[in-house]
C-alpha cells in the first residue's frame, strides 16, 4: 500500500495562505488496526509557525506526533490514526473529522478533512502479497546462501577425499621409485602396506 501524504502549502497564493493537496484525506482502516500518514508541509514565505489542532470528531482517533513545528522551508510530520474494536460494524457512519493548522501563532487558520473508510478486501490482499512478496525473497536468499555454502559433512567428505588422493600419490611415487631406482622390496613393501592401511583405516 502506497504511504498516505498530505501536502500543506504555505504563502504559495499570497502572504499566510494556507492550501491543501487533498481537501478531503480518505485513509483505508480495519477496526482493530492502526496506520500512518505524513503531513508535508512546504513554506514558499517566510519561516512560520505552524500549529495543528484535532476536531472533535478524530480526537480519539488521530495523534499528530508533533503538533507545534517552525517551518523554514520544508518539514515533514508524521500521524498516527487508530480505529478501536469498538467501532466494529460502525464504519461506514463515522463521518469526517477536521485538522486544524494555523500559522503565525493564530493569524491564518484552516482546515481539511479526514475520513476513516472500511478497507477494501482487495487491498488487504494486495498488501498480504506483498508481505509474502519479502517472506519470498527471504527464502530465495537462504536457498542461494545454502547452495554457495558448504555442508559441514561435504567439508568432511572433500577433506578425506584430498588427504586419499595425497596417499594414493605417495604410493604411486614409491612404486615409480623401486621400478627406477631399484629401492629393496622390504621396505617398498612396508611404506607400502602402511599407505594402504592408512588410507583404509582414515576412510572408515
Amino acid at each position: 500500500m502506497d504511504r498516505i501524504q498530505q501536502r500543506i502549502y504555505l504563502s504559495r497564493k499570497s502572504l499566510n495562505s494556507i492550501e491543501f493537496e487533498h481537501e478531503v484525506l480518505r485513509i483505508p482502516l480495519s477496526v482493530g488496526e492502526e496506520t500512518s500518514f505524513e503531513l508535508v508541509i512546504i513554506n514558499h514565505g517566510e519561516p512560520t509557525h505552524v500549529h495543528f489542532s484535532l476536531g472533535e470528531e478524530i480526537k480519539d482517533k488521530v495523534m499528530i506526533l508533533q503538533d507545534k513545528v517552525y517551518v523554514i522551508e520544508k518539514e515533514k510530520i508524521a500521524a498516527i490514526v487508530k480505529l478501536p474494536k469498538s467501532y466494529a460494524g460502525a464504519v461506514a457512519e463515522l463521518g469526517a473529522g477536521k485538522i486544524f493548522i494555523s500559522t503565525g501563532y493564530g493569524a491564518t487558520k484552516k482546515s481539511f478533512s479526514v475520513e476513516i473508510v472500511e478497507e477494501e478486501e482487495k487491498e488487504k490482499e494486495k498488501r498480504g502479497r506483498k508481505g509474502e512478496g519479502i517472506e519470498g525473497r527471504e527464502e530465495k536468499w537462504e536457498m542461494v546462501e545454502r547452495g554457495v555454502a558448504v555442508s559441514p559433512e561435504r567439508m568432511a567428505l572433500l577433506q578425506r577425499l584430498a588427504v586419499s588422493t595425497l596417499a594414493m600419490a605417495l604410493l604411486l611415487t614409491f612404486i615409480f621409485a623401486v621400478i627406477f631406482f631399484s629401492f629393496h622390496p622390504f621396505v617398498f613393501g612396508l611404506v607400502a602396506a602402511m599407505i594402504f592401511i592408512f588410507i583404509v583405516v582414515y576412510n572408515l
